[in-house]
C-alpha cells in the first residue's frame, strides 16, 4: 500500500487548478457585465416601462402616478379604432415595403457602379463615395427641411424648374395632395437612407476577390453572367441583413412622416408611428399609446423570426 509523498503539495495543485478555472470561466461574465448593465437600463428598462404602461389606463398628466390597470383594455380598443388599419398598410407597405425594395435595388446598383475599374484607375473613388455619404450625413431633419423648401408650390425648385419648361402651369402642392403626398415622403426617405445600402453593398463587393472574375472572363462569361451567378450569390448574407435591419428602422420610423406631413391630408400619411405619438401626446391617453408601441414590437419581432427562419431554412436545404 502506497502513500502519497506530498499530499500538501498535491492538494495545492488542485485548489490553484479549480480557482484558475474558476477565474477563467467568470472572467469573460465580468468584463461584458458593465455593458450588460448599461443596455439593462437604457432599453430593457424602457421597454419593460412601456409593457406596464400599456396594461394601465393613464392620462399624460398623470405619469409618475399608479395608473388604473385594465389589463388588455387598451390592445382592444387599438385594434377597434377605424384608423389603425389605414395607418397599418401605410406602415407596412408604403412606407416600409416599397421604400425598402427601392433602396435595396438602387443601392446594389449603385454599388456594382461604384465598384467599376474606371474609379480606381482614375482614382477618384474617395472622392465618389464621399459624394454618396453626404446625405447619410445630414441630419433628418435638416434633410426634410430642404425637401419641404424644394417641393413647396409657390417657390421650391422643383416646381419652378417644371414650370420654366412648361409641363405645368401652376405649382404643385406635392405634401397636401393624396395624389402625390405618398411619393414625396418616400423620396425623403430613400434619399436620406439609401447611401448606408450603398456603402454597405460597396464593402461586401471589395471583399470579393477580384481572381474569380478574372477566371469568370477567361472562361468566356460576360459581365451580366458574372455578377448574376458569381457576385450576386456571394452577396445574399449581405442582402439579408441588410434587408432585415432597412425594414425594422423604416417600420418604426417616425421623422419622415411627420416632420413631412404630420399624418396629412387629413389621415392620408398616417402611420403606426405618428399614430401611437398622437394618441399619446396630443390626445392624452398614454396607455393606448403604450399598447400601440407593444404591437408594433411584436409584429417586428414576429418579422424578424419568420425571416430569420426562413433564411436559416434554406441556408440547411442548399447544396453544400
Amino acid at each position: 500500500m502506497s502513500v502519497s509523498a506530498n499530499p500538501d503539495g498535491a492538494l495545492a495543485k488542485r485548489v490553484e487548478r479549480r480557482g484558475s478555472f474558476r477565474s477563467w470561466h467568470f472572467e469573460p461574465y465580468g468584463l461584458v457585465m458593465p455593458a450588460m448593465l448599461i443596455l439593462a437600463i437604457f432599453f430593457a428598462g424602457p421597454a419593460f416601462y412601456n409593457i406596464a404602461l400599456s396594461f394601465q389606463e393613464l392620462s399624460l398628466f398623470d405619469l409618475g402616478k399608479e395608473g388604473q390597470w385594465v389589463g388588455f383594455a387598451n390592445f382592444a380598443s387599438v385594434l377597434k379604432d377605424e384608423g389603425i388599419a389605414g395607418a397599418l398598410f401605410n406602415t407596412a407597405f408604403l412606407l416600409t415595403f416599397v421604400t425598402v425594395v427601392i433602396r435595396l435595388a438602387l443601392g446594389l446598383a449603385l454599388a456594382i457602379l461604384l465598384n467599376a475599374e474606371v474609379f480606381a484607375r482614375w482614382r477618384i473613388g474617395w472622392l465618389v463615395r464621399s459624394l454618396v455619404l453626404v446625405p447619410f450625413v445630414t441630419p433628418p431633419v435638416v434633410a426634410v427641411a430642404a425637401w419641404k423648401w424644394l417641393l413647396d408650390p409657390r417657390y421650391g425648385a422643383v416646381n419652378q424648374l417644371l414650370l420654366s419648361t412648361g409641363l405645368i402651369d401652376r405649382g404643385i402642392p406635392f405634401l397636401s395632395r393624396t395624389s402625390t403626398v405618398w411619393g414625396a415622403v418616400e423620396t425623403m426617405l430613400i434619399w436620406r437612407e439609401l447611401p448606408f445600402v450603398i456603402i454597405t453593398f460597396l464593402a461586401a463587393l471589395q471583399s470579393i476577390p477580384r481572381e474569380l472574375r478574372e477566371a469568370a472572363r477567361i472562361d468566356g462569361a460576360s459581365e451580366f453572367q458574372i455578377h448574376l451567378r458569381i457576385i450576386l450569390p456571394m452577396l445574399k448574407p449581405v442582402i439579408a441583413v441588410v434587408a432585415l435591419l432597412t425594414t425594422i428602422w423604416t417600420f418604426n420610423n417616425f421623422v419622415y412622416v411627420w416632420l413631412a406631413t404630420r399624418g396629412g391630408p387629413g389621415d392620408y400619411t398616417q402611420v403606426l408611428a405618428t399614430k401611437m405619438y398622437t394618441v399619446s401626446f396630443v390626445d392624452y391617453r398614454v396607455g393606448e399609446g403604450a399598447a400601440i408601441g407593444v404591437l408594433m414590437s411584436l409584429m417586428m419581432f414576429a418579422f424578424a423570426l419568420i425571416y430569420l427562419g426562413v433564411l436559416s431554412r434554406r441556408k440547411r436545404g442548399a447544396p453544400s
